[in-house]
């Protein structure tokens, strides 16, 4: 729920309620991810966002001291709502950032969780800071957030960024608040070639200027990339990034642990990892709806692929990610003819069943809202490409050939492959149609593990 001012001057809450306060709000993940928490920790709680102009705050605030059991704050009130504060965290007073407020006994405590997002993100990675030679692109909020954490765990820092009085001043503030602190600037054009971890707190490359980059390559001893944007999930930084040698992160990880700790800081809740990574998941999931019908200007996923490359397992987990609805094309024909495809294949041929599938795919590309698997020969007929492409994203499954060979060794559902030498005819197959598969696609995503198949179809929308 987001609401006005005005709306929230006569909002009275029902149930224990927290809020976001911004200006302007515009769309927000917060509701929908405070909700996801709520759900897993079992509290009856809501969370709704108020937009408060700047010179509302005061009046919200008491209106929330009143009514609401905590807040959070995003731009341009983390400042701000410091003075109308009864107590400030030392890393909160420090930052001069309040992202989080908790109500208690009447009095208003200031926290700043990003902070513990940010370490939270580095720690699931495996990255230690003490010793290593840090690059922080940017001097915003999220920049100092950053700073803060990597010059308190011994790392060497250089800001560098458009602005190098900005830069200059997020040095001297982080300087005074950490006595010994090893942090320097440096102009992008001379930035020390021995980095070994960049981190992006710009807003370059989120979406929808994607490929905006703050920097034209990394350095080349860069171990880690983290990006505090997550919209793309591949930004425009980590996509300079070797995988073969450079871990990468974007900021979702940050918002879901951040959004976390508010709610231990709140109610005193505390969450088991592997939930975190189930909304995690759930969050990536819904983020792929968003930038579907946002970016590319789609209603459905569709997944292509040669048999066997896993289509409608992945399309089914896909489907409960996104909260898509699933529909495979080859179960459809079936179940719309009353007969198995191989009966059909027995009975008419393979032409008769083309045309079938066919005229199934065309009435399925209409629908809006589901993760469709298509069959291997699908893509074969242009007018099927076309017909699918009008309202879904294609993504083909580039699954290795051995894989497929191993998961086809279970069937013996695949009239194509009715031969004495099923391999050798498997591979005649799979040679012929790899190239269509690639052109018909949109995109294309390649692992032989199914986990990490699913996670890069998420992230490749």
């Amino acid at each position: 729920m987001l609401l006005s001012m005005e709306e929230f001057r006569a909002f009275h809450p029902k149930k224990p309620t927290y809020a976001l306060f911004g200006w302007p709000l515009g769309h927000t993940m917060s509701p929908e991810l405070h909700q996801q928490l709520f759900t897993v920790s079992g509290q009856d709680a809501d969370y709704i966002g108020v937009a408060v102009p700047p010179a509302d705050l005061p009046e919200a605030f008491q209106l929330a001291k009143d009514r609401l059991h905590g807040i959070n704050c995003t731009i341009p009130h983390k400042k701000a709502v410091i003075p109308l504060l009864d107590e400030v965290d030392t890393a909160a007073r420090d930052l001069h950032s309040v992202n989080t407020v908790a109500f208690v006994q009447g009095k208003s405590i200031g926290y700043n969780t990003d902070i513990l997002g940010f370490a939270e993100s580095l720690k699931r990675d495996g990255i230690a800071l003490r010793g290593k030679k840090v690059l922080l692109l940017g001097y915003g909020g999220a920049a100092s957030v950053m700073a803060y954490h990597c010059a308190s765990q011994g790392a060497y820092l250089t800001i560098t960024g458009r602005d190098l009085e900005k830069a200059a001043a997020l040095q001297r503030q982080i300087c005074d608040v950490l006595p010994g602190a090893h942090v320097s600037v440096f102009s992008r054009r001379h930035i020390p070639r021995d980095i070994q971890i960049v981190l992006n707190s710009t807003p370059v490359g989120m979406f929808p200027k994607e490929q905006s980059a703050p920097l034209h390559f990394l350095p080349h001893k860069t171990e880690y990339v983290f990006d505090a944007i997550y919209n793309p999930p591949v930004t425009s930084t980590m996509r300079l990034a070797n995988p073969k040698k450079t871990k990468t992160r974007d900021g979702l990880y940050m918002l879901v642990m951040q959004a976390a700790h508010a709610q231990t800081i709140w109610s005193g809740v505390c969450f088991a990892p592997q939930s975190c990574e189930t909304i995690l998941r759930r969050t990536y999931g819904r983020m792929a709806v968003k930038r579907l019908h946002e970016k590319h200007g789609k209603q459905n996923i569709v997944l292509c692929g040669f048999m066997g490359s896993g289509k409608t397992t992945v399309g089914r987990k896909l489907a409960r990610l996104t909260g898509l609805s699933f529909v495979d094309a080859d179960q459809y024909l079936e179940a719309q003819e009353g007969k198995k495809n191989s009966d059909i294949f027995a009975e008419h041929g393979e032409a008769y069943f083309r045309d079938r599938e066919t005229a199934y795919i065309r009435a399925l590309s209409q629908r809006e809202g589901i993760v469709l698997s298509l069959g291997g020969g699908a893509v074969l007929r242009p007018e099927n490409v076309q017909a699918v492409r009008e309202t879904g994203l294609l993504i083909h499954l580039d699954t290795p050939f051995y894989r497929i060979v191993k998961n086809l060794s279970y069937s013996n559902t695949r009239p194509l492959l009715d031969r004495p030498d099923k391999q050798a005819e498997t591979r005649r197959l799979y040679n012929a149609r790899k190239t269509i598969y690639h052109h018909a696609a949109d995109v294309s995503v390649r692992s032989p593990k199914l986990s990490e198949v699913l996670e890069k179809v998420v992230k490749s929308i």
